[in-house]
């Protein structure tokens, strides 16, 4: 298991995010986003995979995960 912060996923607060796999971080950030942001999840289901925005997101949340250590 492995926690990263809303922030670190690109949210605006602190709370803790958990997941065993790089899918079950997405979810489980999707949820938090959908539950306390959602005009920002709104926003993140509009957005196109392509979108160099969502491209840069992708690469800092894979180097994020990858660096996480295991709780």
């Amino acid at each position: 298991m492995k926690t990263l912060t809303c922030a670190q996923l690109g949210g605006p607060c602190d709370a803790n995010i958990t997941g065993s796999t790089k899918d079950e971080m997405m979810m489980n950030g999707m949820k938090h986003l959908e539950a306390e942001h959602p005009q920002m999840a709104a926003d993140v289901k509009k957005a196109s995979p392509t979108d160099p925005m969502m491209v840069e997101w992708n690469e800092k949340f894979n180097k994020d995960f990858d660096a996480a250590p295991e709780m």
